[in-house]
């Protein structure tokens, strides 16, 4: 059997057992798979360094990305940060987005629905009205 078609089996079989195992099971299986990934990625990225350093002499050797340490900001000096005010009503930190639903919005669709339920239910007789 081809080495694609046992990759690909397996890869579906990690897909499949991510509806069906544990979430650790399906983390530990994700991490696997992007451990996998990047092993495979430094190995193809060492070949071509390889490749590129055999036809010249003088290029620089392929070095994988380290990681630095973060590059701090300087501020401007002209520009001071503005104080934040302190109150009870600040704004959450999630944005309201244009997909995003209000309670309005949920409160609006709840009344339709009663609405098309009361208009599909059958209608009820009536009590026999009496004889005066």
């Amino acid at each position: 059997m081809d080495y694609k078609n046992e990759m690909r089996k397996l890869i579906d079989i990690v897909k499949q057992q991510s509806f069906e195992a544990t979430l650790a099971d399906t983390m530990d299986d994700l991490l696997t798979l992007t451990t996998a990934t990047k092993d495979l990625s430094d190995r193809i990225n060492t070949r071509v360094a390889k490749s590129l350093n055999a036809n010249d002499s003088d290029a620089i050797k392929y070095k994988p990305n380290a990681k630095g340490k973060a590059k701090k900001v300087k501020s401007f000096p002209s520009i001071t940060p503005t104080p934040t005010p302190k109150s009870n009503n600040l704004p959450t930190s999630n944005a309201v987005s244009s997909t995003s639903t209000s309670a309005n919005d949920i409160q609006n669709v709840r009344n339709d629905f009663l609405a098309k339920q009361q208009a599909s239910q059958p209608i009820k007789p009536q009590g026999s009205v009496g004889t005066l």
